[in-house]
């Protein structure tokens, strides 16, 4: 009985976090529309190849080994490459997914593309943060 209730209550734990991913997914998407001014039609091409983009980032860095505090100086350098490891490979990812929102956004957009995500994520975070504290 005990074992049915803990695996009923994680999976009611896992569908709380896909439905808030979905939902911080759906802000992020609703922002850069905003702030990018894309148009509906732009929108109808945007958003698979971004909600692609956003799957590909979220398994990236969901695949990182949890930081634990280093021992040695050994053990912190070894954590330094590691995490730059991370932000090298999303940078490829990020470089990847230039030319696919190039086939749909404007020149400006493009350009302004990462600034406003980045700008969006840090916010997100930080209301993440703030909503785990309480």
């Amino acid at each position: 009985m005990l074992m049915l209730m803990a695996v009923t209550t994680m999976a009611q734990e896992q569908a709380r976090q896909a439905s808030l991913n979905e939902r911080f997914y759906q802000a992020k998407l609703r922002e850069l529309v905003y702030r990018l001014h894309i148009t509906s039609e732009q929108q109808k091409k945007f958003e698979p190849i971004y909600r692609s983009y956003c799957e590909e980032m979220t398994a990236l860095w969901n695949d990182r080994k949890r930081p634990i505090k280093p021992s040695t100086s050994s053990d912190a350098a070894a954590m330094a490459k590691r995490k730059m490891e991370m932000q090298q490979r999303a940078q490829g990812i990020r470089m990847k997914y230039i030319d696919k929102f190039a086939t749909v956004l404007n020149a400006h957009q493009v350009d302004r593309f990462f600034e406003v995500e980045s700008a969006i994520q840090k916010k997100l975070k930080e209301r993440r943060d703030q909503a785990r504290g309480q």
